[in-house]
């Protein structure tokens, strides 16, 4: 019961934090176990608390022993089957870390006909990349002799930003791994069938999710996504199609790997002519939808007169959303720069902090309308409803303050000139896209 209430927060939560939500192959995943499913781990708490609201059934996770430190967190993961592994960073120097009571506990879980989720890179980091896959979800399957078919279901999350307020998220289920088919090679050598299945599960992950090898191809995988979206295929952007538009970024991941490789002057000059119109995009505080044909074709005029009559016309509302839901949602952010906490940290901390605080806030101003302006009880339901509604409306106004001050930045501050070579350059660096695109084909 309690889980079940807290997968609904969650699930609301994680609604409001992110603007879309994308999951594809649910039906892959099994409706009981025993299941291990194992997933990356781009966004720390995040990362659990999504993949435990998407799935239909109840779920144990394997967390590190270092969250047990505290022995009323502690009584809260046991409550929620969370079993502790110990890392070589949560015992003493030279020690090795013992975790035969964690299988146990693990195999147990499954024993019941548990699902269970590990992180099988081991800890969280902020960045596009699968990294290296610990054996110990392997070992863990290969020596559970409990009954049922175990099966080992890959969970691929792809963040359009892990720590940004607002950005997008999909969930790709992979086709289940069945631990069976390991079982004789395991018998003939269990060191090589640990290795062999532990390959495996970074296959099935790698699969969906695209990759980078450092900050610096992670920046022009970025960019590259967001110029092929703006110029070469519109439809997939990533506000007006989540899932296409990751599913491409993944693909231009695997083209930047395979360029590099066969064409390394291609890559080299293409990729600094893309990153140096960034430069110039930022320099004059614009987007790539500013030089993108659609924009160019479309009336000045009647663009502000737009943004003019919306602005006019919605400005109570944003006033009025600005008072009432400035304070908590600033003050997660400004919770999260005071904890000094790890960046892949941001997300989670901020969903949390806004948890407690959006409640809050309401609640108090709700009492004070209620006591200093009117007490009537359905103006009061409508002052109540109408607080988030304007919290939102505030947010979409902002959006499009800064979009009409661009506007008028690149009508009056660009020269002319400069527009006239920034779409030269564009033309040069999407014809340079087609040619590398067609030379992996």
């Amino acid at each position: 019961m309690v889980y079940e209430l807290m997968r609904i927060l969650v699930r609301i939560c994680t609604a409001v934090f992110f603007k879309r939500i994308v999951v594809s192959g649910l039906e892959k995943l099994p409706d009981g176990g025993p299941t291990i499913i194992v997933a990356n781990h781009p966004n720390t708490l995040m990362d659990p608390l999504l993949i435990a609201a998407e799935v239909k059934q109840r779920i144990g996770f394997v967390a590190n022993a270092g969250i047990f430190s505290n022995r009323a967190l502690a009584a809260f993961f046991r409550y929620f089957h969370v079993i502790p592994i110990f890392r070589k960073k949560d015992v003493a120097p030279g020690e090795k870390p013992d975790n035969t009571q964690a299988f146990k506990q693990c195999h147990a879980y499954l024993a019941q006909g548990g699902t269970f989720l590990i992180f099988p890179e081991g800890s969280s980091y902020y960045e596009i990349n699968l990294r290296e896959i610990k054996t110990g979800t392997a070992r863990i399957a290969l020596s559970f002799a409990g009954p049922g078919e175990l099966r080992i279901a890959p969970v691929a999350l792809d963040y359009s930003d892990a720590i940004q307020f607002r950005s997008m998220v999909r969930l790709t289920v992979g086709r289940p791994i069945l631990v069976s088919a390991y079982r004789e090679a395991c018998q003939r050598n269990e060191a090589e069938a640990v290795e062999m299945l532990t390959a495996d599960i970074r296959k099935a992950l790698a699969r969906k999710l695209p990759w980078t090898d450092g900050k610096d191809q992670e920046d022009l995988l970025i960019k590259a996504h967001t110029f092929y979206t703006a110029y070469a295929t519109p439809a997939a952007d990533l506000h007006l199609d989540p899932k296409r538009s990751l599913v491409l970024r993944k693909q231009l991941a695997d083209a930047l790997h395979r360029l590099r490789e066969s064409r390394p002057e291609l890559y080299e000059r293409t990729g600094a002519r893309l990153l140096a119109f960034f430069n110039a995009l930022r320099a004059d505080s614009l987007t790539p939808g500013f030089y993108t044909d659609a924009f160019q074709r479309r009336s000045f005029l009647l663009l502000c007169v737009g943004y003019l009559a919306e602005l006019l016309l919605l400005a109570p509302l944003y006033i009025f959303g600005l008072i009432t839901n400035y304070l908590p949602y600033i003050l997660p952010s400004l919770v999260f720069k005071a904890s000094q906490l790890d960046i892949e940290y941001k997300a989670p901390a901020q969903m949390i902090v806004g948890l407690i605080l959006f409640p809050l806030f309401y609640a108090l101003e709700a009492w004070a309308f209620h006591h200093f302006i009117d007490q009537r009880t359905w103006t009061n339901a409508l002052f109540l409803l109408a607080l988030p509604v304007a919290g939102f409306v505030t947010m979409w106004y902002w959006t499009q303050l800064r979009r009409f001050a661009r506007i008028l930045r690149f009508r009056f501050s660009v020269p002319d000139e400069r527009k006239r070579g920034m779409l030269r350059e564009r033309d040069a660096i999407l014809q340079a896209m087609m040619e590398a695109r067609d030379s992996l084909q």
